[in-house]
């Protein structure tokens, strides 16, 4: 068994390396994963959200999930943010993106921005560990600002306006 768990351990040492070694350029595939991040992280909000709120309606209560669910979601969000520097490669902005090119003009507000992010979904993870709805709640009552907020106000465009 620990055989096979060290080679398990090696083989995902070795692809962090070779993820390593990949040159940082871009292609459409880092846009189109940035996209599922970005939205994976914003269900995983509202799925919080809406636990925090609750509902009158027991039947409905149970199915917002429990405090085991709320920190699944937290552990989800603070991986994806541990990952959101390298789905953001010089030349990856343009058409079918909101990236504004202020992330790569100003690299190192744009990484303190994402670092902030890492840091706020710690934090939560962390309220969703003890699986107490105050705490949770606390942390929750600024994520937005203080961590999507961070990138989105400076680094993001508005979304283009349909035409009729």
């Amino acid at each position: 068994m620990r055989k096979v768990l060290r080679a398990f351990v090696l083989a995902f040492a070795g692809l962090g390396f070779g993820l390593a070694l990949v040159p940082n350029t871009a292609s459409a595939d880092d846009v189109k994963i940035r996209k599922a991040m970005m939205k994976e992280l914003s269900g995983h909000n509202k799925s919080i959200k809406k636990y925090l709120k609750g509902h009158k309606d027991p039947k409905k209560e149970a199915r917002l999930g429990s405090p085991g669910d709320v920190e699944f979601r937290a552990q989800a969000m603070a991986g994806l943010a541990k990952s959101m520097l390298a789905r953001f490669p010089k030349g990856s902005g343009g058409e079918g993106t909101r990236a504004k090119a202020e992330i790569w003009s100003d690299w190192a507000g744009f990484e303190a921005a994402a670092n902030k992010l890492a840091a706020e979904a710690k934090k939560l993870e962390a309220a969703a560990a003890t699986g107490d709805k105050a705490k949770i709640s606390a942390v929750m009552k600024t994520f937005g600002k203080n961590a999507c907020g961070t990138c989105h106000q400076k680094y993001r465009a508005p979304k283009k306006k349909k035409s009729s």
